[in-house]
């Protein structure tokens, strides 16, 4: 019998936390940064004022505006989600005076994962789903980076720290606008990988938001992603992500042979009674 993987991502369940596997795993680790700045000078006046922030995953924000120009900027790693937003603002004065604005935020994760339920090797799917909107401004500029891969994980011969070997990119993409321009996202990718059973992969995912003088780049929907296997195939994940692997979808012949088995059982009871 055949069956078909179900490989599409179903929003509000992938960032449950699944049961962490034993410590001998390496840690995994979450990052959000978000930064702005801005510099003026009208007339007599002048001022400049540059922000950063870090944390592992946890929400991080920077704000701050003057005298016409100003940043917002903030992101956050979670289970399975990355959320960044930036917004700028900015004031064509002409030759009254000059500035600018820039503001940037990160939002990553690089999960350790190992395939279980099965031997030797076997194939997945991975999705990536990423929604937001881009927003150029009259004299403005918005962009957004999105990188997903898998890697091949070994240990370090010298301590008990790991590398990361060859690499499957399982989505990228990246986009740019200037002007008064505006772009909705909501895209779907999808890449399918090899694997081997009780081997652990690092899964790195990042996701970065950069506007300036008035643009605004705003992903707070998040990005989310999900992985598809066959029958029985579960992951553990370091971060104890689950990552919403579900059961095998049959084909329509099997529904048919179903159909048709409960049809006869139907019938059996029927002469019984």
């Amino acid at each position: 019998m055949r069956v078909r993987f179900l490989s599409s991502l179903v929003v509000g369940t992938l960032a449950t936390l699944a049961t962490p596997i034993a410590s001998a795993m390496p840690q995994a680790e979450f990052q959000s940064a978000a930064s702005g700045n801005y510099s003026y000078s009208l007339g007599s006046k002048s001022g400049s004022l540059s922000i950063g922030e870090s944390d592992n995953g946890a929400f991080v924000s920077v704000t701050g505006a003057k005298n016409g120009y100003g940043f917002n900027a903030n992101a956050e790693a979670a289970a399975g989600q990355l959320k960044a937003y930036a917004q700028t603002e900015y004031h064509p004065y002409g030759q009254a005076g000059y500035g600018y604005s820039s503001a940037s935020a990160t939002a990553s994760f690089t999960d350790f994962v190992t395939f279980l339920g099965g031997t030797g090797s076997g194939s997945a799917s991975f999705s990536t789903l990423l929604n937001g909107s881009l927003t150029g401004g009259a004299d403005g500029n918005a962009g957004y980076s999105l990188s997903v891969a898998l890697y091949d994980v070994f240990p370090s011969d010298w301590d008990n720290t790991y590398y990361l070997g060859d690499s499957q990119q399982l989505a990228y993409d990246y986009r740019n606008i200037s002007g008064r321009q505006r772009v909705t996202v909501n895209d779907l990718f999808e890449s399918d990988f090899d694997f081997e059973y009780g081997k652990t992969y690092a899964i790195a995912a990042y996701l970065t938001v950069n506007v300036a003088s008035g643009g605004i780049a705003d992903f707070s929907h998040t990005a989310s992603f999900a992985m598809a296997a066959a029958p029985g195939t579960t992951v553990a994940s370091s971060a104890g992500i689950n990552y919403g692997i579900p059961a095998a979808v049959p084909e329509p012949e099997s529904y048919a042979m179903l159909l048709a088995g409960l049809g006869l059982i139907g019938l059996v009871a029927r002469r019984r009674k």
